[in-house]
């Protein structure tokens, strides 16, 4: 018998919005009328940023643990990396209030509790936040790659601030989701913010952040497509393409009303 290779499929930033996410599923035929897993053998990836924005984080969260155990009874699987809101929820949560110390250093007062709300967070999700949903969280990779492929969340270099390689990485980054130091969490809250590094930085520093993680290209959430493009969130249908073909942006931007998209890494031009 031959064995055709799994399929690999990215989706990018939910941001609270259930039921779109729902939608999206159904239409592209991973879940079924009682949201039941129906992607078969499907390797279903998702970016991070599962909360904020949006009205349902949590259920957002819950919807994937759930999936994640149906998929791989199937023989697929849904994989899910970390985001900075994801990172903010879990800060908020460990620190609430706790000021932080780079705003303190600056002569400003903010809690973790606070800035999250400023970034998003909705008092629902905090209150329904229980250990399994913190121990969800907390293992999540940051960073993943998919057969010469590197997916992560931010289009950021701050990655290679906590390790050479893309294991290494992932632990350093666990590591601190573990810890009690608060000057760790905020530094990594800080950097995992930063966006635009491969728009800004061109072909020549895309390749050599790809060599050094041994991946060939890399696709990312973070960065709302339609705010690069100039076009409505509503007309943002496909990924955002850029550096000659080694760079895809999948941020469609579900919590201001786009439609969503899945990218399939078997198509042509991926």
């Amino acid at each position: 018998m031959i064995h055709c290779p799994a399929v690999h499929y990215v989706v990018g930033d939910i941001h609270g919005c259930l039921q779109a996410l729902i939608r999206l599923l159904q239409r592209e035929g991973f879940l079924g009328e009682e949201l039941q897993w129906t992607g078969g053998e499907a390797q279903l990836w998702f970016l991070g940023d599962y909360t904020d924005r949006g009205p349902n984080g949590i259920g957002v969260i819950e919807l994937l643990m759930r999936l994640e155990r149906e998929a791989a009874a199937a023989g697929g699987a849904v994989h899910a990396l970390l985001g900075n809101h994801d990172l903010m929820l879990l800060a908020a949560h460990h620190f609430t209030q706790v000021e932080i110390p780079s705003f303190k250093r600056q002569g400003q007062r903010m809690t973790f509790y606070e800035i999250w709300q400023r970034v998003g967070g909705k008092e629902p999700d905090f209150e329904r936040l229980n250990e399994s949903h913190i121990k969800w969280l907390q293992n999540r990779p940051a960073l993943a790659r998919v057969e010469g492929t590197l997916l992560m969340h931010a289009d950021s270099l701050f990655y290679l601030e906590y390790g050479d390689s893309l294991e290494q990485i992932n632990q350093s980054l666990r590591d601190i989701l573990r810890s009690d130091s608060v000057e760790a969490w905020d530094a990594l809250a800080e950097q995992f913010a930063s966006r635009f590094s491969f728009l800004n930085g061109g072909i020549a520093l895309t390749e050599e952040f790809l060599g050094q993680l041994g991946a060939s290209r890399l696709i990312h959430g973070h960065t709302p497509i339609y705010s690069l493009i100039g076009y409505a969130p509503q007309m943002v249908l496909y990924p955002l393409e850029y550096n000659d073909g080694l760079c895809f942006n999948v941020d469609h931007c579900l919590w201001n009303g786009g439609p969503g998209f899945v990218l399939n890494l078997s198509q042509p031009g991926t």
